[in-house]
């Protein structure tokens, strides 16, 4: 794993025919303007991929289900969408998320090859958007589940993330094994692991174990490193993304 100004985890770059980063506080969003987003915050990380800074796409994310599906006809139009994930099977076209504490997810089917960028905060994970993603690269690309590779970038840890029932009662609706990454605190409150919620959640769809791996860094907790809207409040966001070699 690489230190900042961007993290990989080696079980994704070492699949080949991608490049994928996590950008960290000294790289992300609004790192320059005081939390405020300004052109070129994504710029580097497009020079790293070695393609335009345009041709890197991320949307509008609403907390949803919604899912783009970009290509060379469309990337500059997908810009302007409300969606909470990103997928392509186009060399090139760097898909990204925003996040500030939501888990980041991105997805690799080697044998295409094909990819997803996934944007998954409470609300998108209890409307099984990581599930849709994965079906959505089936659909459109014949993506094999047997192959793909996931890797989970930093996110609020479940030391940081206590709940109530507002966020539970979806959770423990959506999902018959919400007790495997939740542990009760008192007054019906718990401490909630949505990096764990989602690992499950790609377990049970038929994702391989030893094919999803974590950063396994807390952004709450390293607000040395990270951007933290739970512990910060106003703030940048980091970037997650990832592209198919050009």
């Amino acid at each position: 794993m690489k230190t900042s100004p961007s993290l990989t985890i080696p079980g994704l770059q070492s699949a080949g025919r991608i490049l994928h980063a996590f950008t960290t506080r000294e790289n992300g969003l609004g790192a320059r303007s005081g939390g405020l987003k300004s052109p070129g915050d994504w710029d580097s990380v497009a020079r790293a991929f070695c393609i335009r800074p345009e041709r890197l796409v991320t949307v509008n994310q609403v907390h949803g289900d919604a899912i783009a599906a970009v290509h060379e006809k469309n990337f500059n139009a997908v810009k302007t969408l409300q969606a909470d994930a990103l997928i392509t099977d186009a060399p090139g076209l760097a898909l990204g998320v925003e996040t500030a504490d939501c888990v980041p997810l991105l997805l690799f089917d080697p044998g295409l090859p094909a990819v997803a960028a996934v944007h998954a905060g409470w609300r998108s994970t209890v409307q099984k958007i990581v599930q849709k993603t994965v079906q959505a690269m089936q659909r459109d690309f014949g993506a094999d589940i047997s192959r793909m590779v996931a890797a989970i970038g930093p996110a609020i840890g479940p030391e940081c993330y206590e709940v109530d029932e507002p966020v539970m009662g979806p959770v423990q609706a959506a999902f018959s094994f919400w007790q495997d990454a939740a542990t009760p605190r008192n007054a019906g409150r718990y401490s909630l692991d949505l990096v764990k919620l989602n690992r499950l959640e790609l377990l049970r769809i038929g994702l391989k174990a030893d094919r999803i791996h974590s950063l396994g860094l807390c952004t709450a907790c390293r607000k040395d490193l990270f951007y933290s809207f739970r512990a910060e409040g106003r703030t940048g966001r980091m970037l997650s993304a990832i592209v198919i070699k050009p």
